[in-house]
């Protein structure tokens, strides 16, 4: 590779990382005209408790922020970051740390999540963005704020065995939140992830991208 070749491929590596870290910025800020920039209009999403389009998935992000009390808040932490670009079409893959404080059954609770962004990016009229974003899921662990707590009982609520123990503390949230898990949700280590590499290396190798699942009714839900 020659050195104009190198300089314009950093260049692209950095435009398409710089993209995610504005996406946890816009998002845990609340600013969602910027994190609408981030996505192309026809971008999708498939994360715990939603899978649909971006477009969707901000107006339910922000019915969620009008919902929470004072003491409620989230953070997404971005670590480690690797790209692989072919012509106008990328894959990133992003470690990422879900830090949020909510309410449980009436207790107040630390929620971490180690999880990782896969994301699908086209460049379009010389402009990077994300076409297909889903969160492959690690591992999860919930604290509460107060160490007097005995949460026990809610613990014993979570099923910290099988392929999908990583993601129990989760599932359990999204359970007392009255909200539906998608169907497509990635859990690492599974059919599911080596699925999502194998749509990942055909979008490089330039084939279309077919549906992941019926999106329709987890959009409205």
């Amino acid at each position: 590779m020659d050195r104009a070749a190198e300089w314009a491929k950093a260049l692209d590596q950095m435009q398409i990382c710089d993209v995610r870290r504005r996406w946890a910025f816009n998002l845990d800020l609340g600013e969602w005209e910027n994190l609408q920039s981030c996505f192309h209009p026809d971008a999708s999403v498939t994360v715990s408790w939603y899978s649909g389009s971006a477009s969707g998935f901000i107006e339910r992000s922000k019915a969620m922020v009008g919902g929470r009390k004072p003491e409620e808040h989230r953070k997404h932490w971005l670590g480690n970051m690797r790209t692989e670009i072919a012509g106008t079409r990328a894959v990133l893959e992003t470690d990422v740390l879900v830090l949020i404080r909510e309410f449980i059954d009436r207790d107040l609770f630390d929620y971490t999540s180690y999880a990782r962004f896969y994301d699908l990016f086209e460049k379009r009229d010389g402009v990077w963005r994300i076409l297909e974003w889903s969160c492959i899921y690690d591992k999860d662990r919930l604290d509460p704020v107060n160490p007097a707590t005995d949460a026990s009982a809610l613990y014993a609520q979570a099923v910290l065995e099988g392929a999908d123990s990583g993601f129990a503390f989760m599932k359990l949230r999204q359970g007392k939140r009255g909200r539906t898990v998608p169907e497509s949700v990635v859990i690492r280590d599974t059919d599911g992830e080596r699925k999502l590499r194998r749509r990942g290396d055909d979008w490089l190798a330039g084939r279309p991208l077919s549906p992941i699942l019926d999106q329709r009714s987890l959009e409205q839900r």
